[in-house]
C-alpha cells in the first residue's frame, strides 16, 4: 500500500470522533501552556520540548532504532515526570484559576493603561523624592521572586504604587513585581548586580537590585531615586535615565512593541 493509499484510508476513517479527539488534545495543550505561563517553568518546558523535537528529528533522519524506540515509549513517563517536576507551578496556577475563574484566567491586560499607571506613579514619586523599584515581568517568570515578598494581587494604579513606596511604610525599601496589569507582591528581594560600568559605580542598593534582576531574566525595572528623584529603567543589565514620565511612558510602550514583535518572530 502506497503513502497515498494510507492517506486516503486515514481520511476515510476521519469522522466526528476524530475531530473531538483533536479538539480535546488542543484544549489540554492550551490549558497547560496557560497554567505554566508567567513562571520559569515555562522557559524550562520550552527547552525540554526543543530538545525532544531535536532527538525525534535525528532519530528519524538517521533511522536510529534505539532512539526511536525510546521516544515512542517515553510519552507517559515524560508526562508523569513533568507533573512531578512542575508540581509547585501547577498548584499555584490552579489556585489562581480557582480565585479568578476562567474569565480572569484568559483575560489580557490593557497594556497602555498599565504603562500610564506606572509612569504616573513614577512622576509623583520623583516629584516627592520617594524611592521606588518596580519590576515588570515578561517572558521569564518571577514566581520565585514574588514568593520572597508580601502578596498583594491588586490592579496596578498610581495610588497603589505610591502607597507601597511611601516613606517609612513597611514595604517601601524593597521591590514590587508586576505581572500583566497586577501588582503581585511587594517587599520582594532581588539579586544585586555583580559588575557595574565605571560610570555607574556610585549607584545605591536600589539601582543595583534593579539592574541585577534584569541581568538574570528578561524583566525590566523602573527605578526612582530617593536622593535625586531621577527616573531610570533597567533592561538587560543596562540603565537608561529619563527626564520625565512622558518619555518613560513612550519608552515602555516602544519596548513592549519590540518585545511582542520579537516574540511573534520567534514563534514563526
Amino acid at each position: 500500500m502506497t503513502d497515498l493509499d494510507n492517506l486516503r484510508e486515514i481520511l476515510r476513517q476521519f469522522g466526528p470522533s476524530s475531530v473531538l479527539d483533536i479538539l480535546l488534545i488542543a484544549i489540554v495543550i492550551f490549558a497547560a501552556m496557560r497554567l505554566l505561563s508567567g513562571t520559569r517553568a515555562m522557559t524550562q518546558l520550552r527547552g525540554v520540548l526543543f530538545l525532544l523535537l531535536l532527538v525525534i528529528l535525528i532519530g528519524r533522519v538517521f533511522d536510529l532504532t534505539v532512539v526511536n524506540f525510546l521516544v515512542e515509549n517515553s510519552f507517559l513517563p515524560l508526562v508523569i515526570g513533568g507533573i512531578l517536576i512542575f508540581q509547585p507551578e501547577i498548584r499555584r496556577a490552579l489556585d489562581r484559576l480557582g480565585r479568578t475563574g476562567i474569565q480572569g484566567w484568559l483575560a489580557k491586560p490593557e497594556y497602555e493603561e498599565f504603562v500610564q499607571a506606572v509612569a504616573t506613579a513614577a512622576r509623583r514619586m520623583s516629584r516627592d523624592k520617594h524611592g521606588a523599584l518596580m519590576v515588570i515581568e515578561r517572558e521569564t517568570g518571577l514566581q520565585d521572586v514574588i514568593e520572597t515578598g508580601v502578596p498583594v494581587d491588586g490592579r496596578v494604579s498610581p495610588e497603589l504604587l505610591t502607597g507601597i513606596f511611601f516613606p517609612n511604610s513597611p514595604l517601601h525599601d524593597m521591590a514590587v513585581v508586576i505581572r500583566n496589569d497586577r501588582v503581585m507582591a511587594a517587599g520582594c528581594v532581588l539579586p544585586l548586580a555583580q559588575e557595574l560600568p565605571e560610570s555607574e559605580r556610585n549607584l545605591g542598593t536600589r539601582h543595583r537590585a534593579g539592574l541585577g534582576i534584569t541581568e538574570q531574566t528578561d524583566a525590566i525595572s523602573v527605578i526612582v531615586s530617593e536622593e535625586t528623584g531621577g527616573i531610570s529603567v533597567a533592561e538587560d543589565g543596562h540603565l537608561t535615565h529619563f527626564a520625565d514620565d512622558r518619555r518613560l511612558r513612550q519608552y515602555l510602550l516602544e519596548m513592549s512593541n519590540r518585545h511582542n514583535g520579537a516574540s511573534r518572530r520567534s514563534e514563526e
